[in-house]
């Protein structure tokens, strides 16, 4: 049974300034897994008007977060090590929806991977992401 709730989650995201102006809704959780969506904004887009890379990182390195809670419930103690983002086709003026997974809840580290798709369920995006415990134990 994961640790936080959806409307928990959501309350959360609309606490964090940053997150909170994406207008990030939270669908779905379960153990080690969060889904969400993200609407449209036409300040979203870039100069190709399409959805900048910037939003989608900032999806991604999220929704890892939001995935690492059902784990680990709300934290203060995690930081991005590392975000690696694969564009893989283009997003234009359209919500994408995005599912993080939890791959390793370690001690030090936590790491995971989000899938960032259109409403058409066609792969906009991939990513690995890192967070580091703050306040992990040493092993003895």
């Amino acid at each position: 049974m994961p640790k936080v709730t959806v409307e928990e989650l959501q309350d959360f995201v609309d606490r964090v300034p940053y997150v909170h102006d994406l207008g990030l809704q939270i669908v779905e959780v379960e153990e080690g897994v969060c889904r969400a969506r993200l609407p449209y904004q036409p300040r979203f887009a870039q100069y190709y008007n399409l959805v900048h890379g910037g939003v989608t990182a900032s999806l991604a390195d999220t929704m890892l977060y939001m995935a690492h809670a059902t784990l680990n419930g709300i934290t203060t103690d995690t930081v991005t090590t590392n975000l690696s983002v694969t564009y893989l086709n283009a997003a234009s003026e359209e919500a994408l929806n995005a599912e993080a997974r939890v791959i390793k809840n370690g001690r030090k580290m936590i790491f995971g991977e989000v899938r960032i798709t259109n409403d058409a369920g066609t792969l906009t995006a991939h990513a690995t992401v890192t967070y580091l415990r703050l306040n992990y134990e040493l092993r003895g």
